[in-house]
């Protein structure tokens, strides 16, 4: 066991690395929709965006060459949101979103891949990044939303429209809305109009539905098969020589 453990990448060794990724999930899932969306507002759910991003590749990403992609990207995107709110005359027609959106995947891709595809038993830190990767996908979603709105302004309907005139959006009640979808729990105050946003909401909620069953039955496979390979091992130690 310690020699497996000594094997996996920092991401199963390094429970700060974990945590703060999920604190800032966390974060932007539960908190940042409580955030109004005053200027101050909009650049604490931009900081803590790319601090979410910063920590998922240092806790996610093996290879510094997608590492260092991955803060560039973050680096840029922040900047550009920081350039439209003090200059909204600067139009990034959408690119940032979309350097979001890539940032994420590649994120939801990495965590998947910690999570189910590498060897070791099932502890703590796989749960957590099944966790994680839940509450990636749910985020990665609501900028996708994001990125559909900037092109299709009445693609969702809300209750309440969105304010006019904000640069960066309102991400924390498109996060609100994708976690809906997500869950399958929706309450009526907002929904898809336009076909492309109705096909990304059908696809997020199958997503909703699967995904808590595969990670459970994936968990409770890797589990017993750790245990009759352990019961295994006993016996053949024990056989007469």
């Amino acid at each position: 066991m310690a020699e497996i453990e000594r094997q996996l990448p920092g991401f199963w060794r390094e429970d700060r690395h974990l945590s703060f990724f999920l604190a800032f999930l966390v974060l932007m899932t539960i908190f940042v929709p409580m955030v109004g969306e005053s200027r101050p507002g909009r650049i604490a759910i931009d900081l803590i965006f790319a601090l979410m991003l910063f920590s998922g590749a240092i806790a996610t990403v093996e290879k510094r060459m997608l590492m260092s992609l991955i803060i560039a990207l973050t680096i840029l995107e922040f900047t550009a949101d920081l350039i439209v709110e003090f200059n909204p005359s600067f139009s990034p027609k959408g690119w940032d979103t979309a350097l979001k959106v890539v940032c994420m995947a590649i994120l939801v891709v990495m965590t998947l891949k910690q999570t189910f595809l590498l060897p070791g038993p099932v502890s703590v830190h796989r749960v957590m990044g099944g966790i994680a990767a839940y509450l990636l996908i749910g985020v990665t979603w609501a900028f996708v939303y994001k990125l559909l709105l900037e092109m299709i302004p009445d693609a969702i309907h809300f209750q309440t429209p969105l304010a006019v005139g904000v640069s960066t959006g309102e991400p924390g009640r498109l996060i609100y809305f994708s976690f809906e979808t997500l869950t399958t729990v929706s309450y009526g105050d907002a929904y898809p109009v336009h076909r492309v946003a109705r096909s990304l909401t059908t696809a997020e909620a199958l997503i909703g539905q699967l995904y808590p069953a595969i990670l459970i039955a994936t968990l409770v496979g890797m589990a017993l098969q750790a245990r009759f390979n352990a019961t295994l091992k006993e016996t053949e130690v024990k056989k007469p020589s």
